[in-house]
């Protein structure tokens, strides 16, 4: 039992590439601080507004994050060469 998985890379990525990833993962990294602390903070009040009132208010707003940070770890760990926006979508 196992698992496959065959990844093929169509081109070669240059070294100014990965040193704009590099850069890029820096600044990322700093906004994801913020944004997981934001996503932190509507969790907790989200858990109170479920147990008190029993409805539901920042979901929208975690699973935007989620999406984006999946979209962030794809770019850096060379999945894509999509470049992620700085921010999630708000929807």
């Amino acid at each position: 039992m196992g698992v496959n998985v065959k990844v093929t890379s169509e081109s070669k990525v240059s070294r100014v590439e990965v040193l704009v990833r590099i850069v890029y993962a820096i600044v990322i990294y700093i906004v994801s601080i913020f944004v997981f602390i934001a996503v932190y903070i509507l969790w907790i009040i989200n858990f109170l507004t479920c147990l008190i009132l029993a409805k539901r208010i920042a979901t929208g707003f975690v699973g935007n994050v989620v999406e984006w940070y999946t979209k962030v770890m794809a770019y850096f760990l060379f999945v894509t060469d999509e470049r992620p926006p700085f921010f999630p979508e708000l929807k």
